[in-house]
């Protein structure tokens, strides 16, 4: 943080607030972000925490800011200084066409995602994803997507998210399924805080209109295709930091998603999920972190023939198989300790614990055990790129009793 060395009085008053370094993004982003104003009475406070909001937006490298003074005028015999705030941000690269790795085991999906962050100065944001899954039994798996985010509406409460994908998987849980799945959903969020902030309570709706198509390779002329319209409420809370090497704060909230014939969908069920994140960062040690997530989730019914839940992935239970638990219930919590090398902070060491299960029934939750895991990894923070975090992970599965290896390009969670 730069400051200039003069005397700050009660009567200080904010005269002008400029930003510098903001090639890309529009002043009016980083105004709905700030709590200090233009004729606001100078509160060292309130300018710091404007300072940590800008960077939460996560689409700054650093930001810091000093200050100028303006000029002096009196007022009924007394002097008031006025200053000017300026913000000195960091821009990130904000367009990015990379490559798509991802590890599982024995497993590699690869491909290429375009990143766009702050498209229009305005942090619009779009992905298109095409990622090659491999090969089973013959028939090539790939996943296609494509999501665009539009915050704060012609600078409004409302965000608009749109979300298409399409993907082939071949299922042999059951026989040898081709499945082809396709998802096309639009939603709409509000902040309830008094600005559009973002951060705070929210609220938020969406409609998914999804389809799916079962061919059975086994018996040729045996194909079946549901679809199923659901609509979709969420409530929560999110305030979270971005800091230069870790993150910090909450995120908390609960989902429905509903589907019935009443409005033409042929899936029937209600899903519910609460969740909870929570990243934890010492006072005399602001590089380490404990991170915890928890999930909670119950569906009355499967959706589109297959299990509301599954739990085996490097986003999840580590060390452990692809979707090895499925259910209708489901439960889950991962704990991490993450500390920096004591020479490059953008390396972290990483220790973790898993521990969670599904189940057919919510009140098989209180007979069956639960499923641990637990391992080590490493973190690589690439700072001059938006929500990149490459990550290598080696869990052990004790149900199992086997070791799995993951690598990622974002946080685990």
């Amino acid at each position: 943080m730069l400051l200039c060395s003069f005397t700050v009085e009660a009567e200080t008053v904010i005269n002008e607030i400029r930003y510098e370094g903001n090639k890309v993004t529009r002043a009016s982003v980083f105004n709905r972000e700030i709590y200090i104003h233009p004729g606001d009475k100078f509160n060292e406070a309130l300018i710091e925490k404007s300072r940590q909001a800008i960077m939460d937006l996560g689409l700054y490298k650093s930001v810091h800011y000093y200050m100028e003074e303006n000029y002096t005028q009196g007022n009924a015999g007394k002097e008031i200084y006025k200053v000017n705030i300026v913000f000195i941000v960091k821009e990130k690269y904000y367009n990015l066409v990379l490559p798509r790795l991802k590890v599982e085991d024995d497993e590699v999906f690869y491909g290429l995602q375009y990143k766009g962050d702050n498209l229009f100065g305005l942090k619009h944001s779009a992905r298109i994803l095409a990622l090659d899954l491999g090969s089973t039994n013959g028939v090539n798996e790939n996943r296609y997507s494509f999501n665009y985010f539009y915050p704060n509406v012609n600078d409004s409460f409302y965000n608009l998210d749109f979300a298409l994908q399409t993907e082939n998987k071949v299922d042999e849980s059951e026989g040898i399924i081709d499945r082809q799945d396709d998802s096309y959903r639009v939603g709409v969020t509000r902040w309830l805080n008094e600005r559009g902030r973002s951060r705070g309570w929210f609220t938020g709706g969406a409609v998914t209109y999804q389809t799916r198509v079962n061919d059975d390779l086994i018996v040729n002329e045996n194909s079946e295709s549901i679809d199923a319209i659901i609509l979709g409420a969420e409530v929560g809370y999110r305030n979270l930091n971005d800091f230069e090497y870790n993150r910090g704060g909450k995120s908390y909230g609960y989902k429905l998603d509903w589907s019935g014939d009443s409005i033409g969908s042929e899936a029937q069920f209600t899903r519910h999920q609460f969740y909870y994140l929570s990243y934890y960062r010492f006072e005399n040690r602001p590089s380490t972190n404990v991170n915890v997530q928890m999930k909670f989730g119950h569906s009355n019914d499967k959706i589109l023939g297959e299990y509301a839940f599954s739990l085996g992935s490097s986003n999840d239970l580590r060390g452990y198989e692809k979707s090895r638990f499925k259910g209708n219930t489901l439960f889950v919590t991962n704990i991490e300790y993450m500390f920096p090398h004591y020479k490059y902070p953008l390396l972290r060491y990483v220790a973790f614990v898993d521990a969670g299960s599904t189940y057919d029934q919510l009140n098989d939750v209180f007979h069956e055990p639960v499923n641990v895991g637990a391992g080590l990894g490493l973190r690589w923070k690439i700072k001059s790129l938006v929500k990149i975090d490459l990550r290598m992970d080696v869990g052990y599965g004790f149900t199992d009793e086997d070791y799995k290896f993951s690598f990622g390009t974002r946080h685990t969670f």
